[in-house]
């Protein structure tokens, strides 16, 4: 670079320089040569790699950064415009070096672009050819996959309704049969138990079945005329009468294999409370005749003992617990779980009167009411005598009208502790077989609420026991 020292810039220099020999002209004033000063002799010129790394090298300050690119127009020497043309030929150089490599590459790029203008246009082929394909070949598959698809549908549906069809078809062929057999039981046989499973098979279908048009049509024959709900529910009301009738009968002989046997048929021509109601009134019965031979086969002189009366409801409690307990597995095998319930509830009812009856009849026998009055009319003081022999009053002024006034002549008069104490360990009796029969009864109906509503035997478990000893001893 040195060695092209030739061009205009340096020549300008170097002739603005040589004025007077050192670049001073005569009369320039302060530009006046030193008389001291060695002639000038230009700079030794060096070459391109030596001038290039010393200008890197002047351009290098003390952190080891370079110097920020110095104006040429800003010289003030020519060391300072060498340099500053040092440093404009390393930035020339860069920038040529640069451009090299993006010329050297270019041939690289333009190789791949005309790649990507093959793939682009092969890519193009093969998209025609696709929409041929789909617009020829798939469009008609596509259209032939519907048409399967919506006759696989229609198809399922038919099969949908033709299986409909059978299903009320089989029903209404097994309404005609049990119709027919329950006109046949009925009949000369008189096959009661074959009649109830007739109809028990028929309540099983369906009744928009029963009541529809096409059973209105099929079922009648010139033996049953009539549309099949008519004949069926007239058979059912016919054979509710004659089983409550028979079951009536029955219980009346005391013939309990027959009880049992029409006991069974009711939940079979779907009359399940008239069953539970007839056999409430059977059990309810035997409860009320056992309580009356209980009580009233006892002599006098039996009923004068001390604990009678709590012998005989004990008896009674102990008698419906063997009812419930030993007739609630058949009740639950023919009518369901939690129907013993109400069988209990018509029992409890039966339990309050003959209970009733009971506690009436002791109330008066041990003259319950006049004991209580001569029990509020004595002091205190009189009721703890009479624990002691006669003696005579204590000091003190007793109460007016009371019979603590007069000397007790005999050990009759006055209030017989010992018959007050009878009295109640007797009521304790009946009270205490009162609290285990209560909570026997309440465990059997506890079963069944999960199945159904709370049985109202709990939620009225107020028995006129109860309220006979709340108005008996509720003044005491």
């Amino acid at each position: 670079m040195s060695s092209n020292c030739g061009s205009a810039g340096c020549k300008l220099l170097e002739t603005s320089l040589s004025v007077n020999g050192n670049g001073n002209g005569p009369n320039n004033g302060p530009w006046q040569r030193p008389t001291n000063t060695e002639p000038w002799s230009p700079p030794e010129r060096l070459s391109a790699p030596q001038s290039l790394a010393k200008t890197q090298e002047s351009m290098i300050v003390a952190n080891g950064h370079l110097d920020p690119p110095s104006d040429v127009f800003a010289a003030t020497s020519v060391a300072e415009i060498h340099a500053a043309l040092d440093q404009l030929h390393l930035q020339e150089a860069t920038v040529t070096q640069r451009l090299t490599t993006l010329i050297a590459s270019q041939k690289d790029l333009s190789r791949e672009l005309g790649r990507l203008d093959l793939l682009r246009a092969h890519l193009g082929s093969q998209a025609v050819n696709t929409r041929a394909i789909s617009n020829g070949m798939l469009s008609d598959a596509a259209s032939t996959a519907n048409r399967i698809s919506s006759a696989v549908k229609r198809l399922d549906q038919e099969q949908t309704n033709v299986k409909a069809t059978l299903e009320v078809v089989e029903q209404v062929a097994e309404l005609k049969s049990c119709v027919l057999g329950v006109h046949g039981s009925m009949g000369a046989p008189q096959d009661w138990e074959t009649a109830a499973s007739y109809l028990s098979r028929a309540s099983k279908i369906a009744d928009d079945v029963v009541h529809g048009s096409f059973a209105e049509e099929i079922v009648p024959t010139a033996e049953v005329p009539d549309p099949p709900r008519v004949t069926l529910h007239a058979a059912a009301e016919s054979l509710c009468g004659l089983f409550l009738r028979e079951f009536e009968k029955a219980a009346y002989e005391g013939d309990g294999s027959k009880v049992t046997r029409f006991f069974k048929l009711f939940p079979l021509i779907g009359r399940t409370n008239v069953g539970l109601d007839a056999y409430g009134r059977y059990v309810c019965q035997g409860v009320a005749a056992r309580a009356r031979t209980n009580f009233n086969s006892a002599p006098q002189a039996q009923r004068n003992e001390a604990f009678f009366y709590a012998n005989t409801i004990t008896k009674l409690f102990e008698h419906i617990a063997q009812i419930v307990d030993g007739h609630e597995p058949l009740v639950e095998q023919h009518y369901g779980p939690g129907m013993m319930a109400k069988v209990i509830e018509r029992l409890q009812i039966e339990a309050d009167v003959q209970g009733g009856i009971m506690l009436d009849t002791w109330h008066d026998e041990r003259n319950i009411d006049r004991k209580l009055t001569d029990i509020k009319s004595y002091a205190y003081s009189f009721l703890v005598q009479s624990f002691f022999p006669t003696q005579k009053p204590a000091g003190g002024t007793p109460r007016s009208n009371s019979p603590a006034n007069a000397v007790r002549t005999s050990e009759d008069e006055g209030v017989n502790m010992k018959e007050v104490d009878g009295l109640l360990g007797e009521s304790a009796l009946m009270l205490g077989r009162w609290a285990l029969y209560s909570r026997f009864i309440s465990d059997k109906c506890a079963v069944s609420s999960s199945t159904s509503s709370t049985s109202p035997l709990l939620t009225r478990a107020v028995f006129p026991i109860r309220r006979a000893h709340r108005s008996r001893f509720g003044d005491a």
